[in-house]
């Protein structure tokens, strides 16, 4: 071990170093990255081992042509989009322009806002890559790679990136060197600037099993030694109750966390998976003493009256937005003491209002509300407002004179968000309900969109299939009849005075054409 003596005069300051050298230290190094050769497109088809002048070399030629026309117009768009985001925007006004951009891309809320922010960054600090984007040196799936990577950088460290990225031989790279070199560059910035933390990526998410088979997953992620803490305590509590199951089963006692009846009806406890899934669903979520509301709405299962009577196998859905498959929804009905009539129209599925005349919607509008909005009513919105959202006046309730518009009524009310309700109360966003139940959004006093209300998608196919069932049902009832009527229409008239003797003589008949 060795050390080191200040020898300085006392009250001599330390002159901290220059805050500029400090930020050449932790600026990564140069490197000249360059490819082997020039990309030479007469040689795709040798390197495919295809016929030169054959179909396939010529598509192939085709594709790599249109890589140039691609990565300009792609630049153009992003220098376009970069003028409409914001980047001191704090009360969400900006949101106005990504409503607008999901409406002319065809996206969802959370795209547009990412597509505005992506070509801010590129703009601001990712010039020198933007332009060799432009000059068509590099293809797009390119930089919008480099765009995803460089989201946690600094505004300096995407800078610093930029001036070495521009540098590189980006017309004759090969797509899996570009995507090392920019990897080990990124690197150069520290771990938290190429991923984030374990204590940043604490998460619960629902996902839906895109089957459509009626499950779903709860996916918690965190730090490694807080996950498996849970999953420790999650098997000896399983355990424990696993035990106890063994023990009423021999006792003749009621099996507690039973599932479906599935142990008293089988003799057998539950195995270890079933009782966690058990435990984990069905404990009392411990809150630290804060008391959680209980949720005022209840958990919307709908299903297709026909699919109820067995008639159809049209899926019912969860909360207006989740799949659910027949059986599941029938047996989830079978369960359920009491059942909620939903009318919808037969022709196009829109569901029929229900009337009010109050200012609180009652529990039956809210109800129905969240069949017209499963997520908020705002134009590319995804949120979910089933459980969480706003129910909000179109037209504003006028406190002091209801009768002078503004009721609540179905017509007039719709679900928000908590931000884009806000968003309306500051006028940024102005709805206007139209005669044929569509809403017209006035985004920002600028942008104007018509949005047609969520309606049954199965109800005019359900609304056939009973017409055809009914006109069946007719034609049988037709048929009865005829049969009915025949023997009376072939038999002879009886002699007078003289009793028709009874014969064992067999009529046959037709049978419907069904």
């Amino acid at each position: 071990m060795t050390s080191t003596i200040d020898r300085r005069p006392a009250g001599e300051h330390v002159r901290p170093p220059a805050p500029h050298a400090a930020s050449r230290e932790t600026e990564p190094p140069r490197r000249e990255v360059r490819a082997r050769g020039p990309l030479d497109p007469e040689e795709f088809a040798a390197r495919s081992f295809t016929e030169p002048g054959s179909i396939e070399a010529l598509v192939a030629r085709e594709l790599f042509d249109s890589l140039d026309q691609e990565a300009r117009a792609y630049a153009e768009r992003l220098r376009r989009l970069a003028v409409l985001w914001d980047e001191t925007d704090v009360d969400g006004a900006g949101d106005t322009y990504a409503i607008l951009v999901a409406d002319a891309r065809r996206v969802t809320l959370n795209q547009a806002r990412t597509l505005l922010r992506d070509a801010f960054i590129a703009v601001t600090r990712l010039p020198r890559t933007l332009e060799r984007l432009g000059a068509g040196h590099l293809p797009v799936s390119w930089f919008e790679l480099l765009l995803r990577r460089v989201r946690r950088l600094s505004a300096d460290q995407c800078r610093q990136l930029d001036d070495r990225v521009a540098d590189w031989d980006l017309e004759n790279l090969r797509a899996d060197r570009f995507s090392r070199e920019l990897g080990l560059l990124i690197t150069w910035f520290g771990a938290a600037a190429s991923q984030p933390s374990p204590q940043e990526m604490r998460d619960v998410a629902l996902e839906v099993v895109p089957k459509n088979n009626g499950t779903a997953h709860l996916i918690i992620a965190g730090p490694v030694h807080e996950i498996v803490d849970v999953s420790h305590r999650l098997d000896v509590a399983a355990r424990a109750v696993q035990d106890a199951q063994r023990r009423a089963l021999a006792d003749g006692r009621p099996v507690p966390f039973d599932l479906d009846g599935a142990a008293a009806r089988d003799g057998q406890h539950l195995t270890l998976a079933t009782l966690r899934y058990a435990i984990l669903t069905r404990s009392v979520l411990e809150t630290g003493g804060i008391e959680a509301p209980t949720s005022q709405m209840r958990l919307q299962v709908v299903v297709p009256a026909m699919t109820l009577l067995g008639e159809s196998e049209a899926p019912g859905t969860i909360d207006g937005t989740i799949p659910l498959p027949a059986p599941m929804a029938r047996h989830l009905a079978a369960g359920e003491p009491t059942w909620y009539r939903i009318l919808t129209d037969p022709t196009d599925g829109a569901f029929l209002p229900l009337k009010a005349d109050r200012y609180a919607p009652t529990p039956a509008m809210q109800e129905h509300l969240r069949l017209l909005d499963p997520v908020c009513a705002v134009p590319a919105c995804t949120r979910n407002t089933c459980t969480i959202g706003e129910s909000d006046h179109i037209q504003e309730y006028d406190h002091k004179n209801p009768e002078n518009g503004g009721q609540t009524a179905i017509e007039n009310l719709h679900r928000l968000c908590w931000k884009h309700h806000d968003m309306k109360t500051r006028r940024i966003l102005d709805p206007v309900r139209n005669p044929d139940g569509s809403t017209s959004w006035l985004v920002d006093g600028r942008v104007h969109m018509d949005v047609r209300q969520n309606r049954d998608l199965l109800t005019p196919v359900l609304a056939e299939a009973l017409q055809r069932s009914f006109e069946i049902y007719e034609e049988m009832l037709v048929w009865e009849e005829a049969r009915h009527l025949r023997p009376l229409q072939d038999a002879p008239e009886p002699e007078p005075d003289v009793e028709p003797t009874p014969t064992a003589a067999a009529t046959a008949y037709p049978d419907p054409p069904f």
